[in-house]
């Protein structure tokens, strides 16, 4: 899920921007707990015009002259991000990019999920309300405003049912191509089992 995202209108050449610009709300989430957010993960990914941008070279400035190369893949996602230390630092990023490039980041939240075809319930329950509970702990005072994940979306599952401790079964709704599980409309179930293992898993919010 892409939660936001931030242009870089002074990534050019010879410029360096600051990583706490390039990576917005990596820092607060990095000042939980790991088991607070350790249903959760953070990525960010580069784009340009709206497109991932693959083939850029991005390096970490730390105050002390230090570089730490951030690789990126085919996808535009940073393959590294910086430490809460280096954050905290006011460590700059340096993206070896034409002098009138313009570039944007957008961060990506995605479940500690494997992609399976049959799951526990329970757990997919505690990695939605855990991963609310991590989103609205690192936006703070902007709590109110912070995304409210409603479930979870399995990507080319084609179709999946969810089962109850008595052995009757619901089928899951699809939206877009995934299955989709969203613990308010099957409060109780046992397990969740799907035609397919999905391709991925992601967070599923109505709204979208």
């Amino acid at each position: 899920m892409v939660l936001a995202l931030a242009p870089l209108a002074q990534a050019d050449a010879g410029k360096t921007v600051p990583a706490t610009k390039v990576f917005p709300f990596l820092e607060s989430m990095l000042k939980l707990s790991p088991a607070e957010r350790a249903r959760i993960k953070v990525t960010y990914a580069l784009r340009r015009d709206g497109k991932p941008a693959a083939g850029v070279k991005a390096a970490l400035i730390e105050a002390s002259g230090a570089r730490t190369p951030l690789p990126i893949d085919d996808q535009g996602r940073f393959e590294r991000l910086p430490t809460l230390a280096q954050l905290q630092a006011k460590a700059q990023l340096h993206l070896d990019v034409p002098a009138d490039a313009k570039f944007g980041t957008a961060m990506l939240l995605d479940p500690v999920l494997k992609p399976s075809a049959d799951y526990d319930s329970h757990d997919l329950v505690a990695t939605v309300e855990e991963s609310n509970s991590a989103i609205r702990k690192a936006a703070g005072a902007m709590a109110l405003l912070a995304p409210q994940m409603e479930g979870l979306a399995f990507q080319k599952a084609e179709s999946g049912v969810a089962i109850f401790p008595n052995g009757s079964s619901r089928p899951l709704p699809t939206e877009a191509g995934a299955v989709v599980f969203e613990p308010s409309q099957f409060k109780g179930a046992a397990r969740v089992r799907l035609a397919k293992t999905p391709t991925a898993v992601d967070y599923y919010d109505r709204k979208k």
